[in-house]
């Protein structure tokens, strides 16, 4: 471990900023209603297998999907993974398109092994995000015009993010079996502003509507893992994943007040209601998934999961109307040409592809949204170790129909993490 201990403090003191930041500026107005957008969840590798790991287990690398994949990791190791990514959302509409893009923190995790049976991980990934922002000016000319209420600009904003800590332990009791299990910690508040400017006649009062929901509270996660050898190095494993339905504490704050547009009136601004519970709650759903994966040690995986999410059944400050059982399909493969080729780097590079279809949790409109991504990645060894360097390029297309005065959404995302392996409390032969 004393190899990579620098580098691990130092990208620990870069990601803090981006952590305490915890706000990625990506613009989807889809993140107004209940947590927002769900993120994508999985490290890299998994992630450029279509978001399938339910199944997979890897020795030099962190699935957090399932806890029970810990017991996997390399005895006397340490395995840390550090990601960071960047996204590019294009909203197109009937009439107009918007574009927006950042760079944001993605993971930091780690695991060790405890005993040859053992294993534990840590980590803080994000759940959640809640960035838009929507600007819509009405004057003369407009249809919309209204001579009684005159010109007006009328802006809805969203910003924040939850974010989860989770560690968890995996144990392989039995031959082929694996048991695991996360704690999970959700931390975060999302704000949400509504402003109604009316900018034909100064002696009118402007109208803001904020609300501020915090959330914080643990549940736990369940996962089980059998794999099986084959012969000729081949193998196959299957696994599921269950959490169950969880209340959250939540502290919710609204308040509505208008203000005079002269900055110096003593009616500058003035509180028409405001409301605060410290004691409120949430609920996030039940959530399953099952996996399978089948394949050749070094050389191919093929794996393929399938999510349900019970959100009809949670309650969310009213946004219950907006949440809707969701579900996905995710299928991947991972091929190796050479992985022990001592002139050709190119054979030793892990390549992977993959795709998903999902119903989303959110009906706008009446109507579900639907998702599909395609996704691709390599994992790029370093020399002389099992340390890798995975680049991950995702396309997501989130969309909603124009009968139904919705819009749909292109984001193109690229990911890099830097997945460190060493070896964990080895004793020195030689001085």
């Amino acid at each position: 471990m004393h190899k990579h201990i620098k580098t691990i403090i130092l990208l620990i003191l870069i990601s803090t900023p981006l952590m305490v930041r915890g706000q990625k500026m990506i613009n989807s107005p889809y993140a107004r209603f209940g947590p927002g957008i769900i993120e994508q969840q999985g490290i890299l590798k998994s992630r450029s297998m279509g978001g399938a790991g339910v199944a997979l287990r890897d020795p030099v690398a962190i699935n957090y999907l399932n806890p029970a994949s810990y017991s996997s990791i390399d005895t006397n190791s340490f395995v840390f993974d550090f990601g960071i990514e960047y996204q590019a959302n294009l909203l197109v509409d009937e009439s107009s398109s918007h574009y927006s893009d950042d760079v944001n923190f993605h993971h930091l995790a780690m695991a060790i092994p405890i005993t040859k049976w053992m294993g534990f991980a840590t980590g803080l990934i994000p759940y959640s995000n809640g960035y838009y922002f929507l600007r819509k000016t009405v004057t003369e000319t407009d249809p919309e015009y209204d001579p009684i209420i005159g010109e007006y600009e009328n802006t809805h904003k969203g910003s924040g993010s939850y974010n989860n800590f989770f560690a968890g332990l995996g144990i392989s009791p039995f031959r082929n079996l694996s048991l695991g299990i996360n704690f999970t910690y959700l931390f975060g508040n999302i704000e949400r502003d509504n402003l109604y400017l009316l900018t034909d006649d100064n002696n009118q009062f402007n109208n803001l509507s904020s609300e501020n929901i915090r959330i914080y509270g643990y549940n736990f996660e369940y996962g089980v893992q059998y794999s099986i050898n084959l012969k000729n190095d081949l193998f196959a494993s299957a696994g599921l994943m269950y959490s169950m339905k969880q209340g959250y504490k939540s502290e919710y704050e609204n308040i509505f007040t208008r203000y005079a547009p002269f900055q110096r009136s003593e009616y500058s601004v003035d509180t028409l209601s405001y409301s605060y519970d410290k004691d409120a709650r949430v609920e996030l759903p039940e959530k399953m998934a099952m996996g399978i994966s089948f394949g050749k040690k070094d050389i191919f995986i093929v794996s393929a999961d399938y999510t349900m999410t019970k959100w009809d059944m949670v309650s969310f400050h009213g946004y219950e109307e907006y949440l809707v059982n969701s579900s996905a399909v995710k299928l991947g493969l991972e091929f190796i040409p050479d992985k022990n080729a001592n002139y050709n780097y190119l054979n030793r590079i892990e390549y992977r592809l993959g795709g998903y279809f999902a119903d989303s949790h959110l009906m706008v409109n009446g109507e579900q949204l639907k998702e599909f991504g395609i996704t691709f990645g390599t994992g790029l060894p370093m020399n002389r170790s099992k340390s890798r360097i995975n680049l991950h390029v995702e396309y997501l297309r989130r969309k909603g129909s124009l009968d139904n005065g919705l819009h749909t959404e292109n984001c193109l995302t690229i990911g890099v993490s830097l997945n460190l392996y060493d070896y964990w409390f080895m004793k020195q032969k030689y001085n």
